[in-house]
């Protein structure tokens, strides 16, 4: 069988992408069931060596993600118990009611990230390129606006109308995956 790290002297270039790709999940599913960012930083880390450690074990047959939030879960589990004195601790009964609702939504939140992903690449290369400055390296509407010589109310009404486009085209693939489906 072709696994994805079956090297055990640590993670393949394979598996080292799919835990990159997934890094911005990962810590959305960990402030989810922590309840907000403090300790979430922390907390990613411990999951990422724990995940490292265990790359042999991935079988790439299954979903990366809801594999990695087994370990993220166990590692929010363990900062709750090290910080249990905080009155704002959840029940843990919660906490697992939580993590099982994340994990049943990232494989639709999957399917609408690649949908995304294929409206991005409808745009033309100058669209795309804003994009990536605002949402890929967080880029500020104004610095972008500075950067282009451009007003910044419209760079702001520019990144509104792509937006807009961007999810009416998830929306329309989202309804003809329905219709094929049905």
């Amino acid at each position: 069988m072709d696994r994805t790290a079956t090297n055990t002297s640590g993670p393949t270039p394979e598996f080292v992408q799919l835990l990159t790709s997934s890094q911005s999940a990962l810590y959305a599913f960990i402030v989810s069931l922590l309840g907000g960012v403090n300790d979430a930083n922390d907390v990613l880390q411990e999951t990422n060596m724990k995940l490292c450690r265990k790359c042999s074990e991935y079988d790439p047959q299954q979903p990366f993600l809801r594999w990695a939030y087994s370990f993220a879960r166990f590692e929010v589990l363990a900062c709750r118990k090290s910080r249990q004195r905080s009155r704002l601790v959840l029940d843990d009964g919660l906490l697992a009611t939580v993590a099982a609702e994340l994990e049943d939504s990232s494989e639709e939140t999957d399917r609408q990230m690649k949908m995304l992903e294929s409206c991005i690449g409808q745009l033309n290369a100058r669209q795309r390129e804003l994009i990536a400055a605002r949402y890929g390296r967080g880029e500020a509407v104004q610095d972008i606006a500075r950067r282009l010589s451009r007003p910044e109310n419209a760079m702001a009404a520019l990144f509104y109308r792509l937006r807009k486009l961007l999810a009416d085209c998830v929306q329309l693939l989202l309804a003809k995956e329905k219709e094929a489906g049905a």
